[in-house]
């Protein structure tokens, strides 16, 4: 499926990583719309001029495509192929597919605007889950596995996952500053407010995704893609969840349909693993002193 807003990471941590942008950099996108390649693609809400930061929070397309074009074509293709975008995960599963991810040479003159948004590229839950996931321990891609252990009765392990592979992509300061970017997506003003869990603090990010109709090979206006991702604790993460929803009914946005589902799944997992809570109110609201 095309992921929509969840790929934005891809030019998030990458124009961070080549310190293009930092958090506090302005974008005016009181235009409310950008061209790419002759093509005009627009935000939902119209704003004025936001921080790199609020333009991940408020999943602005038009600042996300500016910081995409800032980062160029040939650094988001290699910071998709660093997250593991357009490759197999190496589940212990049979049947991965790798998912699409054009080269830049082949990229058409509105690429370069679509791709940054998470158009024209087709990706798997598993691979935005890792992708994220690298985000939340401080930098590293790992191969998932779907279990770490298999116990026997008394206590021994029958079967374990010795080596865990991973390898570095982001650096420790990138993959900081980026999370507390995706914790003012579930905080105050941003687009992932339904994700909050009662008692820890969430890190994530919203996608809405149009799906292509097959007959016409244009982006539906009646169906979409819907999710979230995110971890929890955000500080000290212990469950990392995606949320994909096909074709919702009534209401569309991911942080509509689907942050809500990761907030349920969230909240009882956390409560199953006997995970502590932290000592914070339902949503991450900041607080204003008077």
């Amino acid at each position: 499926y095309e992921p929509g807003s969840t790929f934005k990471i891809v030019i998030g941590v990458g124009s961070l990583e080549e310190k293009i942008v930092r958090p506090n950099s302005l974008f005016d996108v009181s235009r409310g719309g950008i061209e790419a390649g002759g093509k005009t693609i627009r935000d939902v809400h119209k704003y004025g001029v936001l921080t790199f930061q609020e333009v991940i929070q408020k999943s602005s397309n038009v600042g996300s495509i500016m910081v995409g074009m800032r980062l160029g074509k040939e650094r988001i293709y290699q910071y998709a192929k660093l997250l593991g975008f357009g490759g197999k995960t190496g589940i212990d599963l049979p049947g991965e597919v790798s998912g699409w991810m054009v080269p830049p040479e082949k990229w058409s003159g509105t690429s370069i605007g679509a791709i940054s948004i998470g158009q024209e590229v087709a990706v798997t839950p598993l691979q935005v889950l890792r992708a994220y996931s690298a985000i939340a321990n401080g930098g590293f891609l790992v191969r998932p596995h779907v279990v770490s252990e298999v116990m026997s009765p008394d206590g021994q392990a029958l079967v374990a996952v010795r080596n865990r592979e991973k390898t570095r992509v982001l650096s420790a300061r990138t993959s900081a500053i980026f999370k507390d970017i995706l914790k003012s997506v579930v905080e105050e003003g941003g687009t992932g407010q339904s994700a909050s869990v009662n008692g820890n603090e969430v890190a994530g990010k919203t996608g809405t995704a149009q799906m292509i109709n097959p007959l016409t090979k244009r982006y539906s206006k009646e169906k979409y893609v819907s999710s979230f991702v995110g971890f929890v604790p955000a500080d000290d993460p212990k469950l990392a969840i995606i949320v994909v929803v096909y074709e919702p009914k009534g209401q569309i946005y991911g942080g509509v349909v689907a942050a809500p589902v990761f907030r349920d799944i969230a909240d009882k997992a956390l409560s199953y693993l006997d995970i502590p809570r932290e000592d914070i109110p339902q949503r991450n609201a900041l607080l204003v002193m008077q």
